[in-house]
């Protein structure tokens, strides 16, 4: 009889804890945010946008239309904005499938520390979430934007990030604690609305936003200089770089794929910093436009001297660019004395901003070429040319 009364007792608590809906709202009646923008009209008021899916045409094989639709509103606040688009739909407003975020310029450099409020302030946005600015256009032309190989194009920017070896689903999270770090400023990705072979306008991964301790926009990393920032910073899974041969005539191009970066500090005196950085990957030869058969040991050993020289220089290049152009930390050099010399961090800190841009900074990067592929020599080049 006891055991009898305590299954008895089991399955009711299984019912209890397997019922759903415990707000009372059907699926039927929810309209799933997959990706939503804001944007500041010249008028100073905020216009947002969201992109729903449209159940009936995303199950199933072939559908008779494209599966999601885009609505706004436009309001003198954001609440008020989005409260303008949720008079025009018939179901609430389910986030947790929102993936991606997308920022107009014109309020990136006004500065989005509103949004960034009212993100905070609703537990219904995830936190695994990816903001993105849109390089000289509106948020809201990202999520018109059709992309041919997904069903939703708002996901595509996430991919094409991944594809190149960025990492996704963290810039929000990123963001915030970088806002809240003693010293650092924030960055987002960023995205280029382009014209694609077709008259049809297409997605690019265009680099990094660069924002202030106002949260305002204040310039651009462009491609390669984004990665080499991720590359200091142990954020990067893949790399193409390609570099002339002054001895040889012509250009070649590695793909690194293994990457390590140390980084030391040094305090040399009153509010004098010194950076230390090392950067170290493996890869292999993508193409050799040269008349070197990279075969032969002495010549693969030039090539790779040569690279990493010029890479240390491009990464230098990037860093006093971030130093003397933005005057922002975004580089986590304030992490590594913080963490190297708590002591003297404690001094300096409130004049980080000031110490930054004059911090010297030395970079060596050091790339091993594993393998050349399955030929030496180009093909281009006859045998009687070839070194």
């Amino acid at each position: 009889m006891k055991h009898r009364l305590e299954a008895f007792i089991g399955v009711i608590l299984c019912i209890v804890i397997t019922t759903g809906c415990w707000d009372r709202v059907e699926l039927s009646d929810r309209a799933f945010d997959l990706a939503a923008s804001t944007d500041l009209l010249e008028d100073g008021s905020y216009l947002t946008a969201a992109q729903f899916i449209i159940p009936s045409r995303i199950s199933g094989g072939a559908s008779n239309g494209q599966p999601y639709f885009v609505e706004t509103g436009n309001g003198k606040t954001l609440l008020e904005a989005i409260q303008k688009s949720r008079q025009k739909l018939s179901r609430l407003i389910t986030r947790g499938h929102r993936r991606n975020y997308y920022i107009g310029e014109d309020l990136a450099k006004h500065g989005i520390k509103e949004l960034l409020d009212g993100f905070s302030r609703d537990p219904g946005n995830r936190i695994r979430l990816d903001i993105w600015v849109v390089k000289g256009s509106r948020g809201m032309e990202a999520l018109q934007v059709h992309y041919p190989l997904e069903k939703i194009p708002s996901v595509a920017s996430s991919k094409i990030h991944r594809a190149i070896g960025g990492t996704t689903s963290t810039s929000y999270l990123d963001f915030m604690m970088a806002s809240s770090d003693e010293g650092s400023s924030p960055t987002l990705p960023v995205v280029d609305i382009v014209q694609g072979a077709s008259p049809q306008k297409t997605i690019l991964f265009y680099g990094r936003a660069i924002f202030n301790h106002d949260y305002k926009l204040v310039g651009y990393l462009n491609f390669v200089e984004g990665a080499y920032r991720q590359w200091i910073l142990k954020r990067i899974s893949y790399l193409d770089i390609a570099e002339e041969i002054p001895e040889a005539g012509g250009s070649v191009g590695i793909i690194v794929n293994s990457f390590g970066s140390k980084v030391k500090s040094s305090i040399l005196g009153t509010n004098k910093v010194k950076i230390e950085i090392e950067l170290t990957g493996a890869g292999h030869v993508g193409e050799n436009n040269t008349n070197l058969n990279l075969n032969e040991s002495q010549n693969l050993k030039l090539v790779q001297n040569e690279i990493n020289m010029k890479t240390s220089e491009h990464v230098l290049e990037m860093i006093t660019k971030v130093q003397k152009q933005f005057g922002t930390d975004v580089l986590g050099f304030n992490q590594i004395v913080n963490r190297q010399h708590p002591a003297e961090w404690n001094k300096i800190k409130g004049h980080w901003d000031t110490i930054f841009p004059d911090i010297e900074v030395t970079v060596h990067v050091n790339i091993n070429l594993k393998y050349v592929g399955l030929v030496g020599p180009s093909l281009l080049y006859k045998e009687s040319e070839i070194k």
